[in-house]
């Protein structure tokens, strides 16, 4: 189990693939990923297995998470320290530029290191989630301020009555709320072992650094690398992903049809998709537009 000393924690990562430089085809850019909130890792990694085909691939756990060191004061958690964190990793591993993505979460640590560490990126990918926090006032503002009402609130909830229970309240809320809750491809049990790979306070500083993140949708327009934003139909982040694509001159905005929150709905779409992506910014292609699978 690799992992690196950075910014005063040792973050665990995973360097699957072909090295560097190495893959089929014509020259590869490794891709360094970023998983969501609570979903470590070894959560996601078979999901993503498939990336290192052609190229490096780049996994690691989020400070707080896994098997990452996880800092006890809730002071230590933000998004441009997460965006930090990933670039000290990617120092210490040897890659100077990479395509830089994430889910959820994940995607809310790319767009803050797409604007604090731009040279870094070869592209950027933001998946099912949010450039902004509720600055504005249009419907990508009013989800952002209802979701950091509930991330929140599953911070005190764990810190209160600890994990297990938080998923419980969740989802007896989601079977209330969800109205595509049957169609998932996330079985209500694999919550449970997923939150095996969290602390309480891992847990808890996550959740801080959703809430207070910074709200990045008057910097976002100077991003420069190739930019695809990707997002479920039914994703309650689709309004988000529709102003930051606008926000963001020449990306591309990918609408899985039938999809919720997450990579694993219609996943050879979600593989497709990227894969067509970061073809067309290695050769060179123009990638802004719209589509819809």
């Amino acid at each position: 189990m690799p992992t690196a000393r950075v910014n005063g924690i040792d973050i665990r990562y995973e360097l699957l693939g072909p090295p560097a430089g190495q893959g089929p085809g014509p020259d590869r850019t490794p891709i360094v990923l970023t998983h969501g909130f609570a979903g470590p890792l070894d959560d996601e990694r078979p999901d993503l297995l498939p990336l290192a085909d052609k190229r490096t691939l780049v996994l690691y756990d989020v400070r707080g998470h896994g098997r990452t060191t996880v800092p006890p004061d809730p002071a230590d958690y933000s998004m441009p320290q997460f965006a930090a964190d990933l670039a000290g990793l990617l120092n210490a591993i040897g890659i100077e530029r990479a395509h830089v993505g994430g889910v959820s979460m994940g995607g809310m640590v790319t767009a803050q290191f797409a604007v604090d560490y731009p040279e870094l990126c070869e592209s950027v990918i933001i998946c099912d989630s949010t450039c902004g926090n509720g600055a504005d006032t249009g419907p990508g503002g009013d989800w952002e301020r209802k979701m950091k009402t509930g991330i929140s609130a599953l911070g005190y909830l764990a810190n209160k009555h600890g994990l297990e229970e938080t998923v419980r309240r969740q989802q007896d809320f989601d079977r209330a709320n969800n109205p595509h809750l049957a169609e998932s491809p996330y079985p209500p049990e694999g919550d449970y072992e997923r939150i095996k790979l969290m602390t309480v306070p891992g847990y808890v500083g996550a959740a801080k650094a959703i809430a207070e993140r910074p709200d990045l949708t008057s910097r976002i327009p100077a991003i420069t690398a190739p930019a695809l934003v990707m997002i479920g139909e039914w994703d309650d982040f689709y309004p988000c992903a529709l102003r930051d694509h606008a926000l963001v001159p020449g990306s591309r905005l990918v609408v899985r049809r039938r999809c919720g929150h997450g990579e694993r709905w219609r996943l050879d779409t979600w593989h497709s998709e990227l894969e067509a992506f970061l073809d067309d910014v290695e050769a060179g292609r123009p990638v802004a537009g719209e589509r819809e699978v």
